[in-house]
């Protein structure tokens, strides 16, 4: 079967349907997901055979993009690439983009930001417990953030307020007294335990702050693996403390690097074992749970999170990770990584899981 070339008018009309769909909630996000899957089989092998072998159209494993990540455009090269954290000794993952793709990003990105994180808002004052997209540019959360604030935040009063040395809590002192003073509203954005280290910080050096009316924090990830035990409620108690915030102000995303878009808290009731919100769906993008054993859907319990993001142009756009998702009628809760051995889908390369051996 011949190859879709990046430039084939199948890829062009292909690319307008998602940018309308995000762009405006219209058009066919079924025939979109059957175009993306032709694209997929088609133009790799290794995704071909592994739809081919695996039951109940299960997404590609994360684990997939450590080894050999798949990239559907040969004959266009990649404009970025984003890689996973990773620790020493560990293969990162990499996720690779054409313009297309990350015109698509982009879009997603602004789009859930408008109505996730500043709906009702004018230009807040955002501030970036993350680093800058020069000093992290393979980091896919700093170069979402980057975007989500040159374009929605204040120009001259959204920081990033963490440098090479950590948190300059000069820089965010002197932002949020400036802020309490002309009652502007801050949201706050960065990683889930950043908070955690921040809120302590400041309570040890006696500092609180009773943000202005709109002002909202939203933190990214969660605590699973964490040496030091907090929970949901827990966070939001010291985010209330110290910055005067209320729990109802408090939102949680999900973002992957392998994935375009981004999930966000849909309801504000506590299902997972450390309170984790369910993530909602919209039109281009949703989480859903697999048996860990069988794979297949779920729409209450726990099991594989299985994220479909229909922004996603330049490689597999059903990712099957190695996290636990709780399936209930409000969306789905993450809660932390699956360990090894509870699940044959979370830990397989693409090669492992399309070998024979991987169902016998």
């Amino acid at each position: 079967m011949a190859r879709i070339r990046y430039r084939d008018p199948f890829v062009a009309r292909l690319f307008d349907d998602i940018a309308q769909l995000v762009t405006d909630d219209t058009g066919d996000a079924a025939s979109i997901e059957a175009r993306l899957s032709e694209l997929g089989r088609t133009n790799s092998p290794a995704v071909a055979d592994y739809v081919r072998r695996m039951p109940h159209g299960a997404g590609v494993p994360d684990s997939a993009f450590k080894v050999d990540p798949p990239y559907y455009f040969p004959d266009e090269p990649p404009v970025r690439t984003f890689r996973t954290s990773g620790t020493t000794g560990q293969t990162r993952g990499a996720a690779s983009y054409s313009a297309r793709g990350m015109q698509l990003m982009e879009a997603s990105i602004l789009r859930q930001a408008r109505s996730q994180i500043t709906g009702g808002l004018d230009a807040p004052i955002f501030l970036r417990l993350v680093p800058p997209e020069s000093r992290a540019p393979e980091m896919v959360m700093a170069y979402g953030m980057e975007r989500i604030v040159s374009a929605l935040g204040h120009p001259e009063l959204s920081a990033c307020v963490i440098d090479a040395r950590g948190i300059d809590y000069a820089l965010l002192s002197a932002r949020l007294d400036l802020a309490v003073r002309d009652a502007l509203p801050v949201v706050l954005i960065g990683g889930s335990f950043a908070f955690v280290n921040v809120c302590e910080e400041l309570e040890a050096r006696g500092l609180r702050w009773s943000l202005p009316r709109g002002s909202r924090v939203v933190d990214a990830g969660g605590f699973k693996g964490r040496a030091r035990g907090i929970d949901v409620a827990g966070l939001r108690a010291l985010l209330h403390r110290s910055l005067g915030v209320s729990p109802a102000a408090c939102l949680n995303l999900f973002g992957m690097t392998e994935l375009a878009s981004q999930l966000y808290d849909a309801a504000d009731s506590a299902l997972g074992p450390l309170g984790e919100r369910p993530k909602g769906r919209s039109t281009f993008v949703w989480p859903q749970v697999r048996d860990a054993y069988d794979l297949q859907l779920r729409t209450h319990g726990s099991g594989l999170l299985e994220v479909v993001d229909l922004c996603i142009l330049d490689r597999p756009h059903r990712i099957l990770t190695g996290d636990r998702g709780i399936a209930s009628a409000h969306g789905v809760a993450i809660a932390g990584r699956i360990e090894r051995g509870q699940s044959r889908g979370c830990s397989l390369t693409l090669d492992a899981i399309t070998s024979q051996e991987a169902h016998d």
